[in-house]
């Protein structure tokens, strides 16, 4: 686009700092305005929240019209001019009333994203504006209506009182309107002190920054595991020595102070979950709507924080299961008034953190998955076959889901239907190391839980020997460590198999997964054998390895340039002893296994 059609205040250098900032604030105002709006639904009584959205909606008109815009402003002030009538009493919110504030909100954040992408107003508000209009002469032909009366005689005493009365409210009135005004003097007072003391306690930083002082945090790591290798090694061979004993202090100071920079540097590129959570209520009262359906989001967990790289990453995926929620789950009122529940569902999203993973759970009320259907279904579509459909367990059944190309929508809508969702839900989840698992009862409703590593540039690896080769398993990836006799072991239709509580679980040696990488399994010679049981997204494999050498914070590093991408390595990592190791990519692996199966 060129310069012409852009703003002159919006691409003047000296104006750049200003009209960033302008941006910044805005979307965060917009982004509180999200949930006000939804809870102010809920609670139109509730003044104090009003009083917050009117001066939100002020605060941007006021904003915007300072760097000269003229759209922006006239949108804003149309909403505001409702808002108004609300605050004072002049109309109720209705649900035609909200359509249109939502409208109109709709319609600034696109006018805030124009202003950032092309430094112009080019957005189309004819439509938004006739509705504010006509909304605004509804209420105020309403009052009008109220305020007729009939032309009838009044006895002058009586008139006289009335006068009297009218003068008394008058005064009354003004003396309110002028403590209104002070308290919005206040209010504005209180807000610019706010602002204030945020920006003295706060600085924006370049997220670039952020990521180059992570990595330098990451070369680190990799010297403070050097240096503790090199003290293991002294303390075994000098023990007792006065220079291993201040050499080994000196490891201990900088180890300790190394994890808390590290931790500190992790922490600057969090942020909290609800930037992503308070995006649905918006999207559930509107899907609720389409569908006919009563349903109630509740969101928990929103101040857990997480990665800013993996925030808007399990984005998408969190869309798919919750529109599936409030699609397939719940149901209708009528139906649920039939099987015993309120006529309103209730969608639960959740997330917390549990050591260095968060989970987030979606959970609902609804009618529950049936295995029996489910597998119906996959049958009917060809993706699998009736004898196969037969041996599936419940589990396996309701994970059928996860198939490309399965749906169990009866016809095809702008919800759902189209036989894409789940599939790409498992492949995101997958790809960022993660699992997925799926609980469901028939007529009580479904449970997704989904747990994710807290970083994408340090994890948690568990190091094990295979063939004489140290490799790394994402501990994300990781469920349990099993150590079984191997006569523990066996094979159903030529694949070895083990035993784990209720389940039976396929196992997998190295040479399976690295095929043409190494050579034969020489095995460990002992009557046992380690396994390490992984989940991939909804799948759970058992990996044979010859030795298991714990648990340690490892740093993600590309092969570079002259490797490039291998199948099946996520990257590299360099141990204490200076050898590097394979991170393996359990999700790549696994798939790559089961497309030669």
């Amino acid at each position: 686009m060129s310069d012409s059609n852009k703003n002159p205040t919006l691409i003047d250098p000296e104006m750049k700092e200003i009209v960033e900032s302008f941006i910044v604030e805005t979307k965060e105002i917009l982004e509180k305005l999200d949930v006000d709006l939804l809870e102010l639904e809920r609670k139109p009584e509730d003044k104090d929240l009003l009083n917050q959205i009117f001066r939100s909606f002020h605060t941007i008109k006021g904003t915007s019209g300072f760097l000269g815009l003229e759209v922006l402003p006239e949108v804003t002030h149309k909403c505001e001019d409702i808002l108004n009538k609300l605050r004072k009493g002049e109309a109720i919110l209705s649900s035609e009333l909200m359509d249109g504030i939502l409208l109109a909100f709709d319609t600034i954040k696109q006018l805030v994203n124009q202003i950032e992408t092309e430094q112009n107003e080019s957005v189309e508000t004819e439509k938004v504006c006739l509705v504010l209009e006509g909304l605004l002469n509804e209420i105020e032909n309403g009052s009008e209506a109220k305020e007729e009366k009939k032309e009838i005689v009044v006895p002058e005493e009586i008139l006289a009182k009335i006068e009297a009365e009218e003068k008394k409210t008058v005064q009354t009135e003004q003396i309110v309107n002028e403590k209104h005004q002070r308290d919005e003097k206040k209010i504005d007072a209180m807000e610019k002190a706010a602002s204030a003391q945020v920006k003295e306690n706060t600085i924006r930083v370049d997220v670039d920054r952020l990521d180059a002082l992570l990595d330098i945090v990451s070369e680190l790591v990799l010297g403070r595991n050097r240096l503790t290798q090199v003290n293991s090694q002294f303390a075994i061979q000098d023990e007792g020595n006065k220079f291993t004993k201040d050499f080994g202090e000196v490891t201990k100071q900088i180890d300790l102070m190394t994890t808390e920079l590290q931790l500190v540097s992790m922490k600057l590129r969090m942020i909290k979950i609800a930037k992503i959570f308070n995006r649905y209520p918006r999207m559930v009262r509107d899907l609720s709507k389409d569908l006919n359906k009563e349903i109630e989001l509740v969101i928990r967990g929103e101040e857990t924080e997480v990665d800013k790289n993996l925030i808007e990453e399990i984005n998408d995926p969190l869309v798919h299961l919750i529109r599936n929620s409030v699609d397939h789950g719940v149901e209708q009122p009528e139906v649920r008034i039939k099987a015993g529940k309120t006529p309103k569902g209730t969608v639960i999203l959740s997330a917390e953190q549990l050591g260095n993973n968060i989970v987030i759970t979606i959970e609902d009320d609804g009618k529950g998955m049936d295995p029996e259907a489910l597998k119906e279904k996959a049958v009917s579509k060809g993706l699998i076959t009736r004898e196969k459909a037969k041996e599936l367990t419940k589990q396996e059944a309701i994970n059928l889901i996860f198939l490309a190309g399965f749906s169990t929508a009866e016809k095809v809508s702008n919800v759902s239907g189209r036989g894409v969702g789940m599939d790409v839900v498992k492949t995101n989840v997958s790809r960022l190391r993660g699992i997925i698992n799926i609980d469901s009862e028939v007529g009580k409703g479904s449970k997704i839980t989904i747990k994710l590593p807290l970083t994408l540039a340090i994890i948690s690896g568990m190091i094990v020997k295979a063939f004489g080769e140290a490799m790394v398993i994402p501990l994300g990836s990781v469920i349990e460590v099993l150590r079984v006799n191997k006569d523990q072991i066996y094979s159903i239709k030529g694949k070895e198999v083990i035993k784990v509580r209720d389940s039976v679980l396929p196992l997998v040696s190295m040479n399976e997964l690295l095929v043409g990488r190494m050579n034969g399994h020489r095995g460990n010679g002992n009557t046992w054998q380690y396994v390490v049981e992984v989940g991939i997204a909804e799948k759970r494999y058992g990996i044979k390895v010859d030795e298991l050498i714990g648990q340690q914070e490892v740093v993600i590093k590309s092969l570079g340039s002259y490797l490039g991408k291998i199948d099946g390595i996520a990257g590299s990592t360099i141990m204490g002893d200076g050898t590097v190791v394979m991170i393996l990519d359990i999700h790549e692996l696994f798939n790559r296994l089961e497309q030669t199966v």
